[in-house]
């Protein structure tokens, strides 16, 4: 296999961009990774790695330092707020050891990447920089506190998230919606306040978490709710823990802690679907191309698949057009099924009515009678054969797997 491009910008320092960087420098290509945030901003709260974003990582030899970072679990459940346990959803065992979820901090995982890029002779990473214009013809302007730079490469990656600035000054076709719902996600501490793990399905929508270290806690909630809202407009951080607890205590206790509403994040959902995820020399990943809601914890793990298919086209020596074209007849189908059931899942965990989540309740505990059926949902959501994945990273990339 051999790479056909030898010049590659990636606009995004993200997971998703960050990934793809490394893998293309490991490829053979030169890469500059251009990043809005400073170069000593660390990403707040958490993520769950499931094992098709594990696979990626795994192929670049990451996988024992993701595991280590963070903390493992093997199942999966959705429960009531009461804690029973309405669907449970354990990992299969798709081999080479992925048969595991990863709880961690972004900014654990940011700094694995990070040094790893470090490591790499091949990228050069430019903090602070603001893209401002991209082309098909691989042509990128952005700003930096030292002025306005350009350049011109064999391929712009637009990995730079929900507002992309590379979908917008292309031919992609994107659908863009916000869906009104709102999220919210902090880091607290685990030890003195006990621990959630797992996901709950309340009166005010979703929560859940897990720890992610020995002392730290993730917690992610939904915020559209009329009471959370109005607590999260008012800064009042107490307000928020009361409504909170009033529906689960442990939530409450967990939120409590919560110093400073700047330390809770709030993030409204926008929806992007692109009918075209390329144009020209550009191409986009991860959240750029299909924005979705957080239900089912695949927005970063498909950032991640996409940077590893993306690689692994254009690696196999067809011409660019071609190997593009590929990428996303690969992807886009995959991530638009992902798309619709994290809308679904959306929608059943936000059911105001008393009456109609208890005959929702009543269904997916009918569907733990069907493990077959709950093992065919988790191997969907991963895309691609987790191991499968791993194994063509690593060789696409001539890395010895150490995970």
């Amino acid at each position: 296999m051999s790479l056909q491009i030898a010049d590659v910008v990636v606009v995004g320092g993200g997971i998703g961009g960050t990934v793809a960087a490394l893998l293309l420098a490991r490829t053979g290509a030169r890469v500059t990774l251009l990043e809005r945030r400073a170069a000593d901003a660390e990403p707040g709260a958490g993520l769950l790695l499931h094992p098709n974003g594990l696979s990626v990582l795994a192929g670049l030899g990451l996988g024992t330092a993701v595991d280590a970072a963070g903390h493992v679990l093997t199942t999966s459940a959705v429960r009531d707020r009461r804690g029973r346990v309405l669907l449970d959803l354990p990992v299969p065992a798709f081999g080479r050891g992925l048969d595991h979820l990863v709880a961690v901090r972004r900014s654990a995982l940011h700094r694995i990447l990070g040094d790893a890029l470090a490591a790499e002779s091949a990228v050069t990473r430019v903090f602070g920089a603001e893209v401002v214009d991209a082309s098909a013809d691989g042509s990128v302007e952005w700003r930096t506190n030292g002025g306005t730079a350009w350049r011109t490469a064999d391929l712009v990656i637009g990995a730079d998230g929900v507002h992309s600035t590379v979908r917008a000054a292309g031919e992609f076709g994107p659908v863009v919606r916000a869906t009104g719902e709102r999220y919210l996600r902090v880091l607290v501490p685990r030890q003195a306040h006990g621990t959630l793990e797992g996901e709950f399905w309340t009166p005010l929508g979703l929560l859940g978490g897990a720890p992610v270290d020995a002392g730290t806690q993730y917690l992610y909630a939904a915020a559209t709710a009329a009471p959370v809202a109005q607590a999260l407009d008012a800064g009042d951080v107490g307000a928020l823990a009361q409504v909170w607890a009033d529906v689960m205590q442990v939530a409450g206790r967990l939120l409590g802690s919560v110093d400073r509403i700047e330390d809770v994040l709030v993030n409204d959902v926008v929806r992007v679907e692109c009918g075209s995820w390329q144009d020209g020399r550009t191409v986009l990943l991860g959240d750029a191309a299909h924005a979705m809601a957080p239900t089912l914890g695949q927005g970063a793990n498909s950032a991640l698949v996409d940077a590893a298919v993306l690689t692994i086209e254009l690696a196999a020596g067809r011409p660019v057009p071609e190997a593009l074209e590929r990428y996303q007849q690969r992807r886009r189908p995959a991530v638009l099924q992902v798309q619709r059931r994290a809308d679904r899942a959306a929608r059943l965990s936000s059911i105001r009515s008393g009456a109609v989540r208890g005959a929702r309740d009543l269904a997916l505990r009918s569907l733990n009678h069907r493990p077959d059926v709950a093992a065919r949902a988790v191997r969907d959501l991963q895309q691609e054969d987790p191991a499968r994945l791993a194994e063509a990273v690593a060789a696409v990339t001539l890395t010895r797997v150490r995970s």
